[in-house]
């Protein structure tokens, strides 16, 4: 590890102390080789210092330019060079700097004189070096902020705040100018403030000094971070030996030489839930699997259990699922919602609510008030804590809807209320300062609730946002390092933490042995896909428990309910309808396979209006449903549009001889291209008015409504109890299922269902859109 420190400014026949040893005042009788001297001392306090290891803050009211030809640092990836704009910013930056030094002196905790001797002689991975550049009239500041800079001109070389001063010594505080190394440049010659010469230096071009700057960027974006591995914060040699009846801890970092823990639960300190942000690339994910990993390590899964929720991409908790070649899990995972919707985010949060009723419910027949009291009074009772993670939170609230009024309330009211029944929210978030519902009420209810806050680094704003309006501690960080803070952003609660690497080649093996170690003692956690293009096969275990007459239509975006299922039962307006665009085929083939499932001895056919079932665009749908008929032992016909009347005819004719027969097979007839009809309707009206009544069911593709409604007439879609809209007008749609003011987005992957018979509002599900 490179642990480089330009702690000495080395000169032709001397030196001057520098990084975390003193301070450098450079007096300004308007000269330029005081600039040049000043940028000397620049480059080399870059060049000399390990890569990222030094923060250069750059104050220049008196518009000198020192730090114009640095402005190539900032491109490694990491703002090294960070500029002071107004004298507000001066006082801000100086106010940090106050906190930065208290919080690097609790680290060293008096162990070393200095930063420097602490990072030589214990620890080099704690913290980094300030320089702050000051070129400035420094008697024409305010008082306010000279009286705070002598503070840090006293303590900063401890805690390794280094300042650089070019400026007039005129009228400035003996006792200030004695706590830096005055120089007098003149000709490439250093002069101290008795006189005597320090040494000579080589003024550099301004060509040298980009190029340094070039240098140090470089420098940066190819350094080798040393991590913190995750088994230097998390001992992996004794699983499963905690208890979470008081509280669950988990570790996150390193503090200096200390491991940073945070206890959720424990009724002492009362805090319950944790906030996690930070910008894109900082490491969100990587401190979520840390996290995860911790409680997981330490607890077992009748201990803790996880409800966790990814509104974006999914790749946080995809090793989490199910692995599809060996078919390990995360033990402890009971809900994963990758790639979840809002939708499906509310149901988890009412599943949530309907746990902590049901424990409130039990603790009240044990006469105590909360788990921590259950478990006492009852040493072998098995009541896991439940962590709730959800990233990228805020997409709950995106739109401005009942979805979003509904998440609020709910998310509010849990995070205040699940504390007693031991439910924990882990809420993580790129960005929460940015408006909308958590910029008013729903924000400050939610957040009063989360004093734990862990800020990774980001923007001015977001640091405000998550820490408080007078805390931008997270916008001076760098890469993999965090704000640890357990008392809602409280500046004096900061400690700056060095994350662990969450490195999955050895979290892999951690969950490969939990899994080996619960099998058959717990279940695969639900999984839920939003993207995911569902078969019948992804709900096998469903389907062969099915009941007959029963068709599987989709997963209903909710927790622990089987997938929606139809009854084709011989009752009126026992039909299906299915409007819009989409994946029409797909879906009313998977409903007559699962038919066939439920009721082996039915007969499908397929009415094919379009004339186009056997056309090459139709094989990819075609062939493995009839690969599928075939392991079913099925069988079915194809009717054409030249046949359709005929096969009316037929049906109707059965229909009216075999009504109330139930030894009679039923029988499914697969309607495409419906709008297509052309023929005379009385017959087919009839059918399906009567058909249901004999067994014989019509589940039809209408890609207009209108076309459907021409064709049942006045009062005849009352024959069809369960309707399914894909891609549909709002209007046709509002219409379709008798709700004036729904509200309802179309989208991929997703459809919108009601059965009048069984249901009193329609509801989203993800279809069955994939045969396999």
């Amino acid at each position: 590890m490179d642990t480089r420190v330009a702690d000495q400014l080395r000169l032709r026949g001397g030196h001057l102390d520098f990084i975390g040893r003193s301070h450098i005042w450079i007096d300004d009788y308007d000269r330029a080789d005081s600039v040049q001297f000043a940028q000397f001392a620049l480059a080399n306090a870059l060049a000399h210092t390990a890569p990222g290891q030094l923060e250069v803050l750059v104050f220049d009211d008196a518009l000198r330019g020192i730090a114009a030809p640095f402005q190539e640092v900032n491109s490694g990836g990491e703002k090294i060079l960070r500029h002071i704009n107004d004298l507000q910013e001066l006082n801000e930056t100086i106010k940090y700097l106050h906190e930065h030094a208290r919080s690097v002196l609790n680290v060293i905790q008096g162990r070393t004189e200095s930063l420097l001797d602490f990072r030589q002689q214990l620890s080099p991975k704690v913290e980094g070096f300030k320089l702050v550049v000051l070129s400035t009239i420094y008697d024409l500041l305010r008082d306010e902020i000279r009286d705070k800079l002598t503070v840090l001109l006293k303590a900063g070389p401890a805690a390794g705040v280094t300042f650089l001063i070019h400026s007039m010594k005129l009228n400035v505080n003996e006792e200030i100018l004695n706590l830096t190394q005055l120089c007098d440049v003149e000709e490439r010659t250093v002069y101290g403030n008795d006189g005597a010469a320090r040494g000579q230096f080589d003024p550099q071009s301004a060509d040298d000094l980009i190029s340094v700057s070039r240098h140090v960027a470089s420098a940066v974006a190819n350094a080798q971070v040393e991590p913190v591995a995750f088994s230097e914060v998390q001992p992996l040699d004794a699983p499963w030996s905690q208890s979470s009846r008081d509280g669950i801890s988990f570790a996150v970092g390193t503090y200096g030489t200390s491991t940073i823990e945070v206890t959720l639960g424990d009724e002492l300190n009362q805090r319950h839930n944790a906030l996690i942000t930070g910008a894109v690339g900082q490491g969100k994910s990587n401190l979520i699997s840390v996290v995860v990993h911790s409680l997981c390590q330490r607890y077992s899964p009748s201990e803790v259990e996880f409800y966790m929720l990814d509104f974006k991409e999914g790749v946080t908790l995809q090793a989490f699922a199910p692995d599809p070649h060996t078919g390990s899990f995360l033990p402890h995972a009971r809900v994963l919602g990758l790639d979840a919707d809002r939708e499906y985010g509310v149901n988890v949060l009412r599943h949530l609510f309907a746990i902590y009723r049901q424990r409130m419910a039990t603790f009240k027949a044990a006469g105590v008030q909360n788990i921590r009291q259950y478990r006492l009074a009852d040493p072998e009772a098995v009541m896991p804590r439940i962590v709730v993670v959800i990233d990228e939170f805020q997409m709950l609230f995106a739109d401005q809807d009942t979805v979003a009024t509904t998440a609020s309330d709910l998310i509010v009211k849990g995070a205040r209320l699940f504390r007693a029944c031991g439910i924990h929210f882990i809420l993580a978030s790129q960005t929460i300062g940015s408006g909308g519902m958590l910029g008013g009420t729903t924000g400050q209810a939610l957040f009063a609730q989360i004093p734990v806050r862990l800020a990774l680094k980001n923007s001015l704003a977001e640091s405000h946002a998550t820490l408080g309006l007078k805390n931008d501690a997270a916008s001076h960080i760098r890469s993999r390092e965090a704000i640890v803070n357990l008392d809602y952003g409280e500046l004096s609660s900061n400690r700056k933490t060095t994350i662990a690497y969450a490195d999955d080649a050895i979290l892999a093996e951690l969950r490969t042995a939990w899994w080996q170690q619960a099998q058959g003692a717990v279940t695969p956690p639900e999984v839920f896909e939003g993207e995911h293009r569902l078969s019948l096969h992804d709900d096998e275990r469903f389907l062969t428990n099915l009941p007959s007459g029963q068709a599987m239509l989709g997963r209903r975006i909710t927790v622990g309910v089987a997938p929606l299922a139809a009854d084709f039962s011989t009752d009126v307006g026992r039909n299906l309808a299915l409007f819009g665009t989409g994946p029409g085929h797909t879906i009313m083939l998977n409903a007559a396979l699962s038919l066939l499932h439920s009721t082996p001895a039915a007969e499908l056919i397929v009415l094919d209006l379009a004339n186009d079932w056997h056309s090459p665009e139709h094989d990819n749908v075609r062939i493995p449903f009839e690969r599928q008929l075939t392991r079913l032992g099925s069988t079915y016909r194809v009717v054409g549009k030249h046949q359709a009347d005929a096969l009316i005819d037929e049906l109707v004719e059965r229909a009216a001889f075999t009504t109330d027969d139930a030894s009679a097979p039923p029988v499914y007839i697969i309607g495409f291209g419906l709008e297509r009809w052309r023929s005379d309707t009385t017959k087919i009206k009839t059918l399906f008015a009567n058909g249901p009544l004999a067994g014989i069911h019509l589940l039809g593709w209408w890609n207009k409504y209108s076309s459907f409604k021409a064709m049942v007439g006045l009062g005849g879609d009352n024959n069809f109890d369960i309707r399914i809209a894909m891609h549909l007008d709002h209007s046709s749609a509002r219409e379709a299922f008798k709700q004036p003011i729904l509200r309802w987005t179309p989208q991929d992957n997703r459809a919108l269902i009601w059965d009048s018979a069984t249901m009193s509002n329609p509801q989203l599900l993800i279809p069955y859109s994939r045969i396999s």
